[in-house]
């Protein structure tokens, strides 16, 4: 097969492109393996989010032991809620358009990061001691979610 443009044509196409950062033949392969993580990202943060909200004091036990029984964990949940609709929103958007999806993935590596520390933070100040069986288990799909995030970075950025 011959090729029609030449190497500097090429070039001058892929400039015009600096928005679209993960060639198509690429792009073809990695979409359902994205797809499939984000899908497992957003069923994992609705059931915390739905455990948080329906259930605020055994989830307050459970997930964050170092917290007064005064804290109301819904406004937390609804603030959390609300900083990941909006990084969602964004993160969508490159994923659907392969527009800036690098740069996406790196914002959702930072952000899930950023979370996971607030955290571990917490735990770490508050003393291993308060670490149940059901704070293991939320600190688990933390740590999940954060594996998952990087995975798609990784994809994206190879």
């Amino acid at each position: 097969m011959t090729n029609l443009i030449s190497e500097e044509e090429s070039d001058a196409l892929d400039a015009i492109q600096g928005h679209q950062e993960v060639p198509v033949a690429r792009w073809h392969r990695l979409r359902r393996r994205i797809l499939l993580r984000n899908t497992a990202l957003i069923i994992i943060l609705l059931v915390r989010a739905t455990a948080m909200i329906a259930l605020p004091e055994d989830y307050l036990k459970a997930a964050f032991p170092f917290l007064d029984d005064s804290v109301n964990l819904a406004d937390i949940t609804y603030t959390r809620l609300l900083i990941a609709s909006f990084f969602l929103s964004i993160y969508l958007y490159a994923f659907f358009t392969n527009r800036y999806l690098r740069s996406a993935s790196m914002l959702g590596v930072v952000v899930g990061v950023a979370l996971f520390w607030s955290d571990a933070g917490q735990y770490l100040m508050s003393g291993w001691g308060s670490f149940t069986i059901q704070s293991s288990i939320s600190f688990g799909m933390r740590i999940l979610t954060v594996t998952l995030l990087v995975m798609n970075y990784l994809d994206v950025r190879r």
